[in-house]
């Protein structure tokens, strides 16, 4: 999986897929294949963090990139 796949998701897709882990912020990891994770941000961190976050494992570290869905 990579990160121009995961930006196919539409929002009640993401919305639908089974939490994996819920952050203590409210946020939701929906996807995690080991080397890409996806976070459902919580509505009430949407301002500063968009509406999710996709992590790339690079180099042994998790590199963030924030996403909004389409309007």
């Amino acid at each position: 999986m990579n990160a121009e796949s995961i930006r196919s998701y539409t929002k009640r897709e993401l919305q639908n897929l089974p939490t994996i882990e819920q952050a203590w912020d409210g946020d939701e990891l929906k996807i995690d294949d080991g080397t890409v994770r996806v976070w459902l941000t919580n509505r009430e961190n949407r301002q500063y963090n968009g509406d999710y976050t996709i992590e790339v494992l690079m180099n042994g570290r998790w590199v963030q990139s924030n996403q909004n869905f389409p309007i």
